[in-house]
């Protein structure tokens, strides 16, 4: 298998943590009733979705666990039906959330099959084949994020079409970003998969969602995306950069200044304009992508 990348190993090492972290919640939450505060509204109790939080921590059968999963959806599709938008938006908050480690706990148990994804041998084929079958019945799927690793996820559209006509149009607006972009990998081996004109329309597709909504409690995750994928427009990754970085032959590459051109063009109020001229002014100063980051923090 290939060797991570520090990209990869620093993903790996923030999904251990995060599982850890969601035991503890999900530990705590067995232990106690807890409420869910909105303001303006009644409070979502802990039964707002009935899962056996002992049993998803217990449970070693992967089939047990992946019937928790879908068993969870089909108590939140209900609870839905009775709540107020805000209480919606909570209650995604917090359903994403346990997903994230119920989903960790599948992959982990479908780990031996899953480690021979790239495998030639005939069995191992087949019992990959069969796993992504059991996944779709959950509306789960592979995710092949690079350097011979491989994770389970839910499909691209999975909490758009779960919440959807429930939460408030900013939740609603950003669970359809996420759908689509969800819908073709972003970065695999420190490399781009998508075009930098994509990125570039990304971009301003999250400027247009901040500029829409800009007192939304999902600012900070938006914020947070929204400028790597700023920097990753304009510096590139370590296998796509937009630049030759040799430090005596510099240069931006001709496709890239072409597509900077257009961005520049078809977008010139972006507040991304002015980070796309100080990169081509200083893209051969050593230090150009702490000016770039320091540049973000002003906008």
């Amino acid at each position: 298998m290939p060797k991570m990348n520090k990209q990869t190993r620093i993903k790996n090492q923030m999904r251990k943590l995060f599982a850890l972290i969601i035991i503890g919640i999900l530990i705590s939450a067995c232990k106690k009733s807890e409420s869910i505060p909105v303001s303006n509204s009644k409070p979502i109790k802990n039964d707002t979705v009935k899962a056996d939080h002992s049993t998803s921590i217990a449970t070693s059968d992967s089939e047990s666990l992946l019937n928790l999963f879908t068993k969870r959806k089909e108590e939140v599709l209900l609870k839905l039906k009775s709540i107020s938008a805000e209480q919606a938006n909570a209650l995604y908050e917090k359903y994403h959330e346990e997903n994230g480690y119920l989903v960790h706990q599948i992959e982990e148990k479908e780990d031996g099959i899953i480690q021979n994804f790239y495998s030639e041998k005939e069995n191992d084929k087949k019992e990959i084949k069969l796993l992504g079958e059991k996944l779709l019945k959950h509306q789960l799927q592979y995710d092949e994020i690079g350097e011979g690793y491989v994770e389970i996820t839910t499909k691209p559209d999975f909490y758009y079409a779960i919440f959807k006509n429930y939460v408030t149009s900013d939740y609603k607006d950003y669970l359809f970003l996420q759908s689509e972009e969800n819908k073709v990998p972003y970065s695999v081996d420190a490399g781009l998969i998508i075009s930098f004109k994509d990125l570039g329309d990304r971009v301003v597709s999250w400027e247009n969602f901040m500029n829409k909504y800009p007192n939304s409690k999902l600012m900070k995750s938006v914020k947070d995306e929204y400028k790597m994928y700023q920097m990753d427009y304009l510096i590139g990754e370590d296998n796509t950069p937009t630049y030759e970085r040799p430090a005596d032959e510099k240069y931006i590459y001709p496709e890239n200044i072409e597509e900077f051109n257009r961005f520049l063009k078809k977008y010139p109020k972006s507040p991304t304009v002015p980070l796309i001229h100080l990169f081509m002014e200083n893209f051969k100063n050593e230090n150009i992508a702490e000016m770039l980051r320091a540049a973000q923090d002003k906008l």
